[in-house]
């Protein structure tokens, strides 16, 4: 263990911004100038150099409702300055990279930066070292083409490599998340898949009959599958590479026994999940990243731990009982700080009585069976599961009031008071309310029905080609459903597993359809603010307003996880007893946060200390800690 001490002739007040350097670390005052008020500010992003917007057409969607799914955004520092810049994905490929100047104004660096993603529909991205030279990569997922990946020259500049890296594939890419999964010290990817396109913008599948029975064609047999008489449609297998150390990327093999049933045997056909989100978190507290991936349709959440080699059982519906139906996004925390880490998983139903009884249900599988217990029902609302701290899980979103946020994307979990305690915020909104029973019922009723001949339909008296006349069937339905703007929704924690509704007082009212948001300190002051990529608006930065006192911590690691993935950080004698956070990359929904964790001090100013546990094992404390400052922490001291 490295015991790191703060000499006294430092400890007391010094000039913000300056850094102090110690045994295994270097600390400096943060400039916490926030009026106090508590809650959010939305910056003016034009203002602020930002001119971008994520435009998605209704006649776009008509061709390709997967469009809907929209867009990321990513963190990091990519020249090194020590402020984190900005990436926004953008469907039509302009994705935009901005550098931050400091002081809450940014710089488009796309041109020039050999970031050049305009021939690609792109979802989602993320800064990380790949290669463990200590610069900021960019990775970047893609609808059709797997994942781009763009290597840190050094000098602001990045050149694509993603041939030789190995992740490009024929796949709708969505959220990737990166982790050392077999504790070689490299970080590996997994890359969440769903569908490059529905089968429901094409009108109808054509199925063979068969001495009377109705079946899929063997061609087609890994995209449908028929039950009781309906057609259900596959997503795509999501994909987990391993890192050479040098950034380069091997696909795994879904039958080659890296995963494995709850039995723990060998799966004996890839999962064809609609992937949305997956994300890396140490579930059990054994010190190894395990796997959850929230899956959208009636594809199930898949639930992964890891044995500390990389290979990843999955946990035994006794231990998860039920989960989301159409899962969008999924956040970790201990959430009554017991020392377990609990998991919030996100859905579509309606915060308000009035809106559920116009809304139809997602997903209708199976009821579940009185006594069975190997099953794993899906529900169409959030779920909240309480970690009992014995491998298994209670879910609690209704005891919580957490079960309903509207069509949610992503939970983010921060702790916006500075109390001790996680508090939640959601983004949410969708560009129509195709749930909606009112006007789908009206539409059923005008709803026409086509004979496809050769290819062509009777429209009005004119043959046209099936496909058109789909689409433009499809874009007249969809300008009948209303708009579904939505604001975030933000929780309190009442530190008894209980939440109260926010929204308002934090100032997040405003109404968006909001995708990709990710955590970033804009202005430098140790708390984290947000950033959002929303659909048809311009980005949103909002900048915590929370003056209450604070530690921030940053790590390096080791090469090549010079970021310190895996790490978990814990100040004690703070607001609460422990607080417990880990570094992780990606997992946001189609994005990626910066790497800085944020600690509550409450009013303590004596016997506070800091405790990292790299992936690597190695532990380094730091003892007198003080408040209203930034801490770094070097893994190779």
């Amino acid at each position: 263990m490295l015991l790191a001490r703060v000499s006294l002739a430092i400890s007391g007040n010094s000039n913000s911004g300056e850094w102090h350097q110690d045994s295994g670390f270097r600390w400096k005052e943060l400039d916490s100038t926030s009026p106090g008020r508590g809650g959010f500010t939305r910056l003016n992003t034009q203002g602020a150099g930002i001119v971008f917007t994520n435009f998605l057409s209704d006649e776009k969607i008509a061709e390709n409702r997967v469009l809907e799914t929209g867009s990321g955004v990513a963190v990091g520092d990519y020249n090194g300055d020590g402020r984190p810049d900005l990436f926004f994905c953008s469907l039509s490929g302009n994705c935009r990279l901005y550098r931050n100047l400091g002081n809450l104004n940014f710089q488009d660096a796309t041109a020039g930066s050999g970031i050049d993603c305009r021939s690609r529909i792109c979802m989602g991205a993320i800064f990380a070292d790949i290669n463990g030279d200590t610069r900021a990569d960019l990775l970047v997922s893609t609808l059709g083409g797997g994942v781009r990946c763009f290597i840190n020259s050094g000098d602001g500049h990045f050149e694509e490599s993603t041939d030789s890296i190995g992740t490009a594939s024929p796949f709708a890419s969505m959220t990737m998340a990166m982790a050392d999964v077999d504790g070689n010290g490299t970080i590996d990817l997994y890359v969440t898949n769903y569908r490059t396109n529905d089968v429901r913008d094409a009108g109808q599948v054509d199925l063979l009959s068969i001495k009377g029975k109705t079946v899929v064609p063997a061609a087609l047999q890994n995209r449908f599958l028929l039950v009781e008489g309906r057609v259900q449609e596959y997503g795509e297998p999501d994909l987990l590479y391993l890192n050479d150390g040098k950034g380069h990327f091997k696909a795994q093999s879904w039958l080659s026994g890296r995963f494995l049933d709850t039995a723990g045997k060998p799966l004996k056909h890839a999962p064809f999940d609609w992937g949305l989100t997956a994300a890396f978190q140490d579930i059990n507290g054994d010190g190894f990243p395990d796997l959850y991936v929230c899956n959208d349709y009636w594809t199930p959440d898949r639930i992964w731990i890891n044995d500390g080699s990389g290979v990843f059982k999955e946990a035994s519906p006794r231990a998860v009982r039920h989960t989301s139906a159409s899962s969008m996004g999924v956040a970790f925390s201990d959430f009554d700080r017991d020392g377990y880490v609990d998991i919030l998983v996100v859905d579509m139903l309606a915060r308000s009585r009035s809106q559920r009884l116009q809304q139809m249900p997602a997903y209708t599988g199976p009821p579940p069976q009185i006594g069975e217990i190997s099953d794993r029902p899906q529900e169409n609302r959030n779920t909240l599961l309480h970690n009992r701290g014995d491998g298994t899980f209670e879910e609690i979103a209704d005891f919580a009031g957490l079960s309903a946020s509207g069509w949610s994307w992503q939970p983010i979990l921060l702790d916006v008071d500075l109390d001790g305690y996680p508090d939640i915020i959601i983004s949410s909104g969708h560009t129509k309310s195709i749930q909606d029973f009112d006007a789908n019922e009206a539409l059923d009723a005008k709803r026409p029905h086509w004979q496809k001949i050769n290819g062509m339909v009777n429209v009005n008296g004119t043959l046209i080609p099936f496909q058109k006349a789909v689409t433009a069937q499809r874009l007249l339905e969809l300008r009948q459903y209303p708009r579904m703007d939505s604001p975030f929704h933000a929780f309190r924690n009442s530190h008894n597993l209980t939440f109260e509704d926010k929204t308002s007082q934090w100032g997040l009212t405003q109404k968006a359809i909001r995708r990709g948001v990710a955590l970033v300190d804009l202005d430098d002051d140790g708390d984290l603010d947000l950033v959002v990529n929303p659909l048809n608006s311009e980005p949103e930065l909002w900048i915590n307003q929370e003056s209450a006192p604070r530690i921030a911590v940053e790590l390096r690691g080791k090469s090549p996880n010079t970021g310190g993935v895996g790490a978990k950080v814990t100040l004690r004698n703070g607001a609460v007893p422990v607080q417990t956070d880990e570094v992780t990359v990606g997992g946001k929904f189609l994005s990626g946060s910066q790497p800085k964790l944020v600690f509550a001090t409450g009013a303590s100013t004596t016997n506070m200390s800091l405790e990292i546990i790299w992936r690597s094992g190695k532990r380094t404390s730091i003892t007198q800690v003080f408040p209203n400052r930034i801490y770094e922490a070097h893994e190779e001291y």
